[in-house]
């Protein structure tokens, strides 16, 4: 009896602290934040949080947007990677760029299909491309996403997500965000044009179409992808040698040399639609998705020079 007492006990602290930390969550994301200057309000930037399952082309996506916008989280959702040692790599990668956004683990699909190059692809990810001698799982709990979130995101009037990989955490932690949401850009394209090569949507079809019903409800979804004729706009050898040789371009360049196979014959997916958070005008709409209007070596060099960037550029 005194055991099941303690667990209600537990229960109940758990369900008000969530609870507390939701309602200052709203107090302070919609509430006076600004004391009454509502020009300072409308100047405010908008928190970015990224959602990523940690494959090689997200590592290029976050250096991308590192030099260049804060980011309040990074979720790391099992995919190319799984949880536990992907956030392990995007926490050291991350602090090469001196970034100081939480790694926050997230969700795993519950019957993923098996891909004989996943095995493979994983361990190269999970040490960063093989730049690290071996993988290491992360401390934290999967258990904490949407705390870790509310944490993340105080005093945010607005909130971008930016999803890299499959819909697993989104899903969980989305409605809760919704009235802060102010854009969703995912990387592929949206359920309804039937993408079979998709790896984010199929990897957890059910999550990515809980997600599909959630965006079409709140209309605010972008989706970035590249021309389907599976070849164009790949990366190139000559892309990595243009890094910078210092902090998260030269961390970023030496990864990729260590295991070019990984890449090499691949496609700049990810490092796409961080593009497009940060340059919408190289897109334009195509079907239900956007696609750059920019050729292939303008794209590539686009990155190169958001990856070198700084702040003050």
């Amino acid at each position: 009896m005194t055991s099941d007492l303690c667990g209600w006990m537990n229960s109940m602290v758990r369900c008000f602290s969530v609870a507390g930390l939701l309602s200052g969550l709203v107090v302070l994301c919609t509430g006076p934040v600004w004391a009454g200057d509502d020009k300072h309000r409308q100047r405010a930037p908008t928190c970015l949080v990224v959602d990523t399952d940690v494959a090689t082309d997200d590592f290029r996506a976050l250096a991308v947007l590192v030099p260049h916008r804060e980011l309040r989280a990074v979720v790391v959702t099992e995919g190319i990677a799984s949880v536990p040692r992907g956030s392990t790599a995007v926490a050291l990668f991350l602090a090469s760029g001196q970034s100081s956004a939480p790694v926050i683990p997230g969700l795993a699909a519950t019957s993923p299909p098996d891909y004989d190059w996943l095995p493979a692809a994983r361990a190269a990810a999970e040490r960063i491309n093989g730049f690290l001698a071996e993988s290491v799982p992360f401390a934290a709990s999967p258990n904490e996403l949407k705390l870790a979130l509310v944490a993340a995101l105080r005093r945010c009037p607005r909130v971008e997500v930016l999803v890299l990989g499959p819909w697993s955490s989104f899903v969980e932690y989305a409605p809760m965000l919704r009235p802060l949401i102010r854009r969703v850009v995912a990387s592929g394209r949206p359920v309804a044009e039937n993408n079979p090569d998709n790896f984010n949507c199929v990897y957890d079809q059910p999550a990515c179409d809980k997600a599909d019903k959630f965006l079409r409800r709140v209309r605010t979804a972008v989706w970035v992808d590249l021309p389907a004729d599976g070849t164009s706009y790949p990366p190139t050898q000559e892309m990595v040698d243009q890094l910078a040789d210092a902090g998260m371009p030269g961390v970023l360049r030496a990864a990729l040399n260590v295991d070019p196979s990984q890449w090499l014959g691949t496609r700049v997916w990810d490092d796409t639609a961080a593009l497009y958070v940060l340059a919408p005008e190289h897109f334009a709409a195509s079907g239900a998705h956007l696609e750059p209007v920019i050729d292939e070596e303008t794209l590539r060099s686009e990155l190169v020079k958001a990856i070198n960037g700084t702040p003050a550029d």
